[in-house]
């Protein structure tokens, strides 16, 4: 069974349909990684399957839970689903230690030392043990987020949601931030992964999504969409975006 179902989800702004009808799903330690114009459906679809924004119409299944029944303990289905956003997210009044361990104490019930002890070990997995007692305005954007996903690890998630975990970044910053996510991928972390990065797209996805306008267009193994594509504006934004990111060929 899937560990992930996404079933007919459509979400309106006002007059704006920005999914029409999207449809996926997710295996257990498979990489999704979608691509798409700006303003196609890609953050809302990720923040429609933890319900950070409510659809219109569709079912989302984690497991056997369905995250959009409307008596979903909401609380329980985000513990389970690890969010990183583009912006970092962290409370720049704490400490890194004290921003991954909070979702413990707080959420999980943890005792302190138990707690403190599991947002070590996830500031260790990121690269970042020796900046525990820092705060957000004295790292670097790239250790912000590497910050953001140990919190998202410490709980422990059956999926992670990426929604452009490096757009914020320098270009010097991003490598680090895609390394922590490509140790992920190797480790089996179930992944759902917005970026317009295209050399980790083709090293780490398991499948390449590509949306626009509301719809998936397109989705197969990396090594299909990137050498012939069946969709011809699927391979058009591929040149393109591969193009401007330097990423050619």
């Amino acid at each position: 069974m899937a560990l992930l179902r996404v079933e007919d989800l459509h979400k309106r702004y006002g007059h704006e349909e920005v999914l029409k009808g999207v449809s996926l799903t997710l295996a257990a330690g498979e990489t999704k990684v979608v691509i798409g114009p700006s303003g196609t459906g890609k953050s809302t679809l990720l923040r429609c399957i933890n319900r950070l924004t409510e659809p219109d119409r569709g079912r989302v299944w984690l497991g056997d839970l369905e995250v959009t029944a409307r008596r979903a303990d909401l609380n329980k289905i985000r513990a389970q689903i690890g969010f990183v956003f583009q912006d970092f997210n962290l409370f720049t009044h704490l400490t890194a230690l004290d921003n991954v361990r909070l979702g413990l104490l707080k959420v999980r019930g943890m005792g302190r030392r138990e707690a403190t002890e599991r947002a070590m070990a996830e500031l260790e997995r990121v690269g970042l043990k020796a900046k525990a007692s820092a705060y957000p305005a004295q790292l670097s954007g790239g250790q912000q987020q590497r910050v953001s996903i140990a919190r998202a690890l410490a709980m422990d998630p059956k999926l992670m949601l990426f929604d452009e975990p490096t757009s914020a970044l320098d270009p010097e910053l991003i490598g680090e931030v895609l390394a922590v996510m490509i140790q992920l991928a190797k480790e089996g972390m179930t992944m759902i992964v917005v970026t317009h990065e295209m050399g980790f797209a083709r090293s780490v996805a398991d499948e390449i999504v590509f949306m626009e306008g509301g719809v998936i267009v397109e989705q197969g193994p990396p090594e299909v969409l990137f050498r012939s594509p069946k969709v011809p504006r699927t391979g058009e934004f591929l040149r393109k975006i591969s193009e401007l990111y330097g990423e050619a060929g």
